[in-house]
């Protein structure tokens, strides 16, 4: 039989007697030192202890009970400079309107409306855009049937993402200023200083292979970056702050991914595959070391989001669902939380049309589904997102 001995107990510094604040029972198979308790749900948990955790589903907060009091554990978050609370989406609407500029919070209380920022220079729809913590673009795409000129579908705008207004031109994308044809369903992303455009579609000439970029500070037109591996349109873009990646979008024989390094420019190089097959119109974001690509074209609109690690090449990865499936939609994020608007959805709203309103939140470094987190003014058929500071 083992003899186990103490001969002294002190507290943590080592300079005085322990306090068991639960009591210390030795001569029991219960020491008296009671097990620290972890709840998941939305309602505050009835008679914590110190050192109870729990996980607040409705707003998505983590908590830690610490003399009698529950107090938010926050982790540090790498900011972002292509980012915000601020979400802004430029849109097709419901009504008709193709110039609609709304914004939203990210952090707000869910269950808030998007209020109206202005309008674009031009009115088009299936809108590219990215953005700086100040400064927002929305790029390119084809004006719809009521409008007579299809000199939009080269027009680069640009807000002021904390000053609500009309956005004002910042020039024209490249290669329809060389070859003078009307270029749509390109994706956008960027690192908050240079603007990465990918792809397209005219047509008269088909999809395109092209890699523009832009200086997001400064107005001016587009130049020409690169090659994609193939021609492609309607992927989802997104990025970190040294390198942009493109999930291939209406080709979907061709589930492959690519990256470019932002500050260099040159071709791009394969990244991995989409194990996640979210075929067409679909649209990503991202915090400082995570994408995630959302909803999609795929026989059908669809609702799941996946996610890799922009600085490690691979496959993408499951990560959730959408409330609903949807295409043409904006995505957005402020470092924390990636925001879904509009557009086309798989009917199950019940909106004319088959298009929402509703706005979906997720937070990008927890796996798993989006909530129902706001809502558009008018149900948004098409959108093209950005986001930064409000101030």
């Amino acid at each position: 039989m083992s003899e186990f001995r103490i001969r002294k107990l002190t507290d943590r510094a080592g300079t005085g007697a322990p306090n068991f604040t639960h009591g210390f029972n030795i001569n029991g198979s219960d020491s008296g030192l009671l097990a620290v308790t972890h709840t998941t749900g939305s309602t505050v948990p009835d008679s914590p202890s110190n050192g109870d955790t729990w996980w607040d589903t409705g707003n998505d907060k983590y908590y830690v009970y610490v003399n009698n009091v529950w107090r938010e554990y926050s982790i540090a978050v790498e900011s972002i400079t292509w980012g915000g609370t601020r979400h802004v989406y430029a849109s097709y609407d419901n009504n008709g309107n193709t110039d609609t500029i709304e914004y939203f919070s990210s952090v707000a209380s869910a269950g808030s409306t998007a209020q109206d920022f202005g309008n674009l220079s031009a009115a088009r729809v299936v809108i590219a855009s990215t953005s700086s913590q100040t400064r927002g673009l929305f790029i390119g795409s084809v004006s719809n049937s009521n409008i007579s000129s299809n000199t939009a579908g080269q027009v680069i705008d640009y807000i002021t993402i904390a000053t609500t207004g009309n956005a004002t031109d910042f020039g024209d994308l490249y290669f329809i200023e060389q070859s003078s044809y009307v270029l749509e369903s390109q994706n956008a992303t960027g690192n908050g200083t240079r603007g990465i455009i990918f792809g397209g579609y005219s047509s008269w000439t088909g999809m395109k292979n092209n890699i523009e970029y832009v200086t997001i500070a400064n107005t001016g037109n587009a130049a020409d970056f690169g090659d994609l591996g193939e021609a492609n349109r309607q992927g989802g873009a997104c990025s970190d702050a040294t390198r942009a990646v493109y999930a291939r979008g209406t080709n979907t024989t061709n589930t492959g991914i690519e990256y470019v390094t932002i500050a260099t420019t040159g071709n791009a190089t394969s990244f991995g595959t989409q194990t996640v097959n979210h075929g067409s119109q679909f649209a990503g974001c991202s915090d400082a070391t995570r994408g995630c690509f959302t909803g999609g074209e795929n026989g059908g609109r669809t609702n799941p989001i996946s996610y890799l690690t922009i600085q490690t090449t691979g496959n993408t990865t499951d990560f959730g669902d959408l409330t609903v499936g949807r295409a043409r939609h904006g995505c957005t994020s402020d470092g924390t939380y990636g925001t879904v608007i509009g557009a086309r959805n798989d009917g199950t709203l019940g909106h004319s049309g088959s298009y929402t309103e509703r706005i979906d939140r997720f937070t990008i470094q927890t796996t798993g589904n989006a909530t129902d987190f706001a809502d558009a003014a008018v149900a948004v058929r098409y959108a093209g997102a950005c986001a930064g500071n409000p101030s």
